[in-house]
């Protein structure tokens, strides 16, 4: 199920990709690299949210507040989780 639910969100992304052309057929750089970066950061907050589903080391519930804030927070959401959360299961599988 979490393949699937990988491949779905994926599917969707890749047809929400589009890149800005001028009437000549130059491409924006500014929208590109917006959308690049934006896109970097929406892998590592699916890397994220998949971590923290497949990791045995957190309850159900504060599954879900990490999750709730790597969606609403995207930037500090990741950093957070990366610098707080994922440091505790390291820390226990130790």
């Amino acid at each position: 199920m979490d393949s699937t639910l990988l491949v779905a969100m994926l599917l969707i992304l890749s047809e929400s990709i589009s890149v800005t052309i001028a009437q000549d057929d130059r491409v924006i750089i500014g929208s590109s690299l917006g959308g690049f970066l934006g896109l970097i950061i929406l892998i590592l907050d699916l890397i994220a949210v998949f971590e923290l589903l497949t990791s045995s080391g957190h309850g159900v519930c504060s599954k879900l507040i990490w999750i709730l804030i790597i969606i609403f927070f995207p930037i500090g959401g990741l950093i957070l989780y990366w610098c707080c959360a994922r440091r505790r299961t390291v820390d226990q599988v130790l």
